[in-house]
C-alpha cells in the first residue's frame, strides 16, 4: 500500500515528464555506453564461431527517462549486430501506460536468433500481463522460469530466463538439465544467485542495480537495495565454479532522472571457446 501511495504521488508530481526534460535541457543527460566482454568456455564446440549477444536492462519508460535516451539505447542495440538480443526487465516506471514506447522501438530491432526478455520488479508492480503482451507484439519472447534452446548453429546453447527474484515466482531447481552444454542465465537482479546456489552456468546477465544511479567517483554506489545488489553493483564478477556474472547499470531513471558516476549502458558479450 505504501508503495502505491508513493508511486501515485510521483506520477502526479512528474506530470508532463518534466524531470527528464529538465535533465536533458541542462545538458546533464548521460550518453549510453557500450561495454564489451568476452567469455571463454571449454564446453564450446571446437571450430564454432563465438555467439555475439547484446543485453539491455532497466529501460524504465516514463517521466524520468527521456525518449531520446531510449532512442540511443535501441540504436546501440541495433549497431551491435548481435546474433541474439536479451532484455533484463524493468521496461517502465510507475505504470504500464508507457510500455508502448518500448514496443515501438523493439519492433524495429532484428536479431538472427531472436529477442528474449524477462520481467523486473517494476513490471510486476505495474501490469505484467500488459507488458508481456506489448513485448510479444514487439517481437520478443518473454521467459518466465523457462528454458530456451537457441536455433542452429548455436543449438548447444541453453538460455534460462528466470522471473524477478524480488517479486516474481521462484523457479524450482535445477534450472538446467545435466546434458545442457553451454548455459546462459537471463534474470533481472543479482539476487537470483540466491536461487541458483551452486548450479553451474557459463554466463549470467542482469541489471536492477543502476550502478547506484547516483554514485561516488569511481562508480562506488551510494545506495543500492539488497545485499547481493550492493555486492554486485555493476560490472563483471568471476564466481566459484568458473561462472561469470555481468551486471549492467541499465538505461533509464526511476525516482530521479539524473545519473551521476553511473552512466547508462548496454552490454555486448561474445561467448566462445
Amino acid at each position: 500500500m505504501a508503495r502505491h501511495v508513493v508511486e501515485a504521488s510521483l506520477g502526479a508530481a512528474y506530470r508532463g515528464h518534466w524531470p527528464s526534460r529538465v535533465v536533458r535541457a541542462l545538458g546533464m543527460q548521460r550518453r549510453v555506453r557500450v561495454r564489451h566482454h568476452s567469455i571463454a568456455t571449454p564446453r564450446w564446440p571446437a571450430g564454432m564461431r563465438p555467439l555475439r549477444l547484446a543485453f539491455a536492462s532497466d529501460l524504465h519508460a516514463g517521466p524520468t527517462t527521456h525518449p531520446s535516451l531510449l532512442d540511443e539505447a535501441f540504436e546501440r542495440l541495433a549497431a551491435a549486430q548481435a546474433d541474439l538480443i536479451l532484455l533484463g526487465g524493468d521496461y517502465v516506471f510507475l505504470t504500464a501506460d508507457h510500455i508502448g514506447e518500448i514496443e515501438r522501438r523493439l519492433a524495429r530491432l532484428r536479431a538472427p536468433l531472436g529477442i528474449h526478455a524477462v520481467l523486473g520488479n517494476h513490471d510486476l508492480w505495474a501490469d505484467d500481463q500488459a507488458i508481456v503482451d506489448a513485448l510479444t507484439r514487439g517481437g520478443a519472447r518473454v521467459l518466465v522460469n523457462e528454458r530456451a534452446c537457441l536455433p542452429a548453429p548455436f543449438e548447444h546453447v541453453m538460455l534460462a530466463g528466470l522471473d524477478d527474484p524480488w517479486t516474481g515466482v521462484r523457479a524450482s531447481r535445477p534450472h538446467f538439465l545435466p546434458d545442457d552444454p553451454v548455459r546462459i542465465v537471463l534474470v533481472h537482479a543479482p539476487e537470483a544467485l540466491l536461487h541458483l546456489e551452486d548450479e553451474p552456468f557459463e554466463l549470467a546477465l542482469c541489471g536492477h542495480t543502476h550502478g547506484g544511479h547516483i554514485a561516488l567517483p569511481g562508480g562506488i554506489p551510494i545506495l543500492v537495495p539488497g545485499p547481493l545488489s550492493r555486492r554486485y553493483a555493476h560490472g563483471r564478477y568471476e564466481l566459484t565454479g568458473q561462472r561469470t556474472l555481468i551486471v549492467s547499470r541499465g538505461v533509464g531513471g526511476t525516482e530521479v532522472a539524473l545519473r551521476w558516476n553511473a552512466d547508462p549502458d548496454i552490454l555486448v558479450v561474445e561467448v566462445g571457446r
